[in-house]
């Protein structure tokens, strides 16, 4: 019982450290997420000086990408350290609106795209090769 004992505590030590460093983890996503929102409601472009519109929208534009990129980096490691959790609502999928570019979507995906694309040359294709042979036979 004594080696049971001393298993079981090791291993719940273990998940306490394994559980608090995911806490933490968490707290300062957390913590980031509510620095990042606080500065995109600040943006606001109906105060921008006209003058200063490209300034402003430049800052504006770079706070926006630096927050997405930080939503992505935090997301994927809360992610990773609970890979092997179940039960957990996952964060949502960043867009930034630019889903059409190369690489941005799986290769299933693309493979779709082109057979949807190429799929009426093929059946042209097919029909054209059925008429050259029965006019071939004819003749």
């Amino acid at each position: 019982m004594t080696d049971k004992f001393t298993r079981s505590l090791v291993v719940l030590e273990r998940e306490a450290y394994d559980a608090q460093k995911k806490v933490d983890q968490v707290r300062a996503t957390r913590e980031s997420f509510a620095q990042h929102l606080e500065l995109l409601e600040t943006i606001d472009p109906k105060t921008w000086n006209p003058a200063d519109l490209n300034k402003e929208l430049s800052r504006a534009l770079s706070a926006v990408d630096d927050a997405r990129t930080e939503f992505s980096q935090q997301r994927s490691r809360l992610q990773a350290a609970s890979a092997t959790d179940t039960g957990e609502i996952p964060l949502p999928e960043t867009s930034s609106g630019m889903s059409g570019l190369p690489g941005s979507n799986s290769f299933g995906y693309w493979m779709r795209i082109g057979l949807a694309f190429t799929l009426p040359l093929i059946i042209f294709g097919v029909i054209a090769l059925l008429i050259f042979f029965w006019m071939a036979a004819k003749g």
